[in-house]
């Protein structure tokens, strides 16, 4: 049976995840004012504790929930650390939009005081305008390359008792050695730095200690092969609709896709989150292997819409006729 299906119930996860991983670090931007800076909130700070290098809470652009941070080209934002010795994984989810352009960098480094001293042990450079990615050290085979108008996990394995580490992007490993020529044995700083770029935007910043963790499903449902994360419309009058085409690159074959749109619509008291099946105010068209087309309300400043898509890939059974359950 070959059908696209646009999944309008709220589908049930239950994981058995695993014990034994401390979360040292995590920030989802949700507490912070959209629009607003966050030098001095959650341990956020400008480079040397300088206001004016600030990033912004944005709600423009979300991995989960209904925010994240933008990295402008004026943006230095700094977070310290105390980590001495033990293995440490540190995840970040990046986005870049479309169309960017300039070198902004993620940095972390083993050494930071506010005016000095500093050491640094990654410096990856997002270049937008080439489209590639140039890790500070270790850099492994052929650059990577940018993927845009998605939501990306950047992964750093630190050993600090090794001394080494290992560098992932979107679950590809981009680069491994040593952590630090001068063997300091600690983590001290994440900086995101724009380096006068396009805004870029993180969101769902964590340590843990150990490995990263997996839950391991017992009922519940894979994850999609491609998910937009949460993108506001623009702004304009709510009674007319946006449409916004995105790329997903999926390949294969359209009728293997499982379809799942949502909209949220948060008022100016904060957000509501509702999450809606798909419906006649907003729809996608133009389903292709390559990418798809939205539309909804355009946003007003105290009524924001948005939307998140996400794409399933599944074989066909073409063995089952039109209408019937799929056989095993």
């Amino acid at each position: 049976m070959r059908n696209h299906i646009a999944i309008a119930a709220s589908v049930l996860l239950l994981y058995a995840c695993g014990a034994g991983w401390a979360s040292e670090f995590a920030d989802g931007f949700e507490t912070y004012s959209a629009g607003l800076g966050i030098h001095g909130q959650g341990g956020w700070k400008g480079w040397d504790n300088v206001s004016s290098v600030d990033g912004l809470a944005s709600n423009l652009y979300a991995h989960t929930d209904r925010q994240s941070v933008e990295i402008r080209g004026s943006t230095d934002l700094v977070h310290e650390f105390d980590l001495a010795g033990g293995k440490w994984v540190l995840t970040a989810w990046q986005y870049i939009p479309s169309g960017s352009s300039g070198v902004t960098y993620f940095i972390l480094m083993n050494t930071y005081s506010d005016n000095g001293p500093y050491d640094w042990s990654i410096q990856t450079q997002y270049d937008m305008t080439a489209g590639t990615i140039v890790p500070y050290s270790g850099a492994l085979g052929e650059p990577a390359r940018i993927i845009v108008d998605q939501w990306v996990q950047i992964k750093v394995v630190i050993d600090l008792d090794a001394n080494t580490f290992e560098e992932y992007y979107n679950d590809v490993q981009i680069a491994a050695g040593v952590w630090d020529n001068d063997a300091h044995g600690t983590l001290q700083a994440i900086d995101l730095y724009g380096n006068g770029a396009s805004p870029v935007y993180y969101d769902d910043i964590r340590i843990d200690s150990g490995a990263t963790p997996t839950p391991t499903p017992s009922v519940g449902f894979p994850r999609p092969a491609y998910d937009s994360g949460w993108m506001a419309t623009p702004f304009g009058s709510p009674s007319q609709f946006a449409v916004i085409s995105l790329k997903h690159g999926l390949g294969g074959n359209t009728d293997d896709y499982v379809v799942d749109l949502q909209m949220n619509v948060s008022g100016i008291a904060g957000p509501n989150l509702t999450n809606q099946g798909l419906g006649t105010v907003f729809s996608y068209s133009y389903l292709t292997t390559t990418g798809i087309q939205l539309a909804a309300p355009f946003s007003a400043v105290d009524l924001v819409t948005s939307l998140r898509v996400r794409i399933w890939v599944y074989g066909s059974d073409t063995s089952s006729s039109p209408g019937q359950p799929k056989s095993e």
